[in-house]
């Protein structure tokens, strides 16, 4: 069990969704928060009501892919606590297309926002990190919390620039989870399937898939929160979150047949229902 009270926690993408409801639980655990988002606006509003129910917490607003925000939010953590303890990765894109009808400058953006952005922030944040396990006492382990995808399990049809981000963050984790080993860091992964964020479809880079995607039930963006930081307290090394998550995860290593099948009939109904209303 890891304790995060007292302790600095640096979340991404916490102006709204997933990061800002983790934000929150992390504040009613007791933990000192580092929150960055690109929303001034709404990074500042949550700090308000985090402060107001007497969290100690802190906002650097900023945007991710640029090398020199990403260097200001960690000096800036250091600066205003003096330590750094735990890193959450949740700030993500989302593209829904299908890879015929996409670009390069759209492929691009999300391997940015998705991988790049946090292997980097991954990469600054470590010394600090590794310095948190060194002056540690009572057995306490820093921690990178990566919050992924199911995408990055398996791929699914019309979101092709998404799984290939979330694979690659995936497997970044695992690779990592053996490396921050000799530093005393756990790496932890979390794979929600489809989340019902504030104004998903709003913040889709496009939203024209060729399979049917129930945004309206989709997971709740509490439910996510709510496994990540369960993942950090418990220490869980991945967790897929949700029925639907946690069926591909599974099917992938017992039924992979089927789950392919199963990804394919959802393109050829949805195939035979654009047919049909054409027709009409």
């Amino acid at each position: 069990m890891r304790d995060v009270r007292g302790r600095v926690v640096l979340v991404t993408g916490a102006s709204r969704g997933i990061g800002r409801r983790v934000a929150t639980r992390l504040a009613e655990r007791g933990a000192i928060l580092a929150l960055t988002a690109r929303s001034t606006d709404d990074l500042t509003k949550l700090l308000d009501e985090l402060r107001a129910t007497g969290a100690q917490a802190e906002a650097f607003p900023g945007d991710l892919t640029e090398p020199v925000a990403r260097e200001r939010i960690v000096s800036g953590t250091i600066a205003r606590f003096g330590q750094l303890d735990v890193l959450m990765n949740c700030a993500g894109v989302c593209s829904f297309g299908e890879f015929s009808t996409s670009t390069e400058a759209i492929v691009r953006r999300v391997m940015e926002v998705n991988f790049f952005a946090p292997l980097e922030m991954i990469r600054l944040c470590t010394p600090y990190l590794t310095r948190s396990f060194e002056t540690s006492r009572n057995g306490w382990k820093p921690a990178v919390v990566n919050v992924a995808s199911i995408c990055g399990r398996w791929g699914i049809p019309s979101m092709s620039e998404h799984c290939a981000s979330k694979h690659a963050f995936v497997g970044l984790t695992e690779s990592l989870r053996g490396e921050f080993e000799r530093f005393g860091i756990d790496t932890l992964l979390v794979l929600p399937g489809l989340v019902r964020s504030d104004d998903l479809q709003k913040h889709l880079l496009r939203n024209e898939g060729k399979i049917h995607l129930n945004f309206e039930g989709a997971q709740p963006p509490d439910e996510v929160a709510d496994a990540v930081v369960k993942s950090l307290v418990k220490n869980r090394v991945e967790k897929a979150v949700g029925f639907a998550s946690w069926g591909v995860w599974f099917g992938k290593r017992f039924f992979p047949r089927g789950v392919r099948f199963f990804m394919q009939r959802k393109v050829w109904k949805y195939a035979k229902r654009e047919k049909t209303e054409t027709m009409a």
